[in-house]
């Protein structure tokens, strides 16, 4: 059995995306606007840990 945390990092990839579109773009306070480009960066975060840190590479 193996235990590997990746909740924190998901937040962090959440959180900075976010952060970024209020830095680039102050006016966009529609939720839609914003979780979108952060759902992106989590799943594409999701995939590398799946893939690269889980090792389910070439497993499916």
């Amino acid at each position: 059995v193996c235990k590997i945390n990746i909740d924190s990092d998901g937040r962090l990839a959440m959180t900075a995306a976010i952060r970024k579109v209020f830095v680039e773009k102050p006016e966009e306070f529609d939720p839609r606007k914003y979780l979108g480009p952060a759902r992106d960066k989590l799943k594409e975060l999701y995939k590398h840990k799946n893939i690269n840190v889980l090792g389910s590479d070439n497993k499916a």
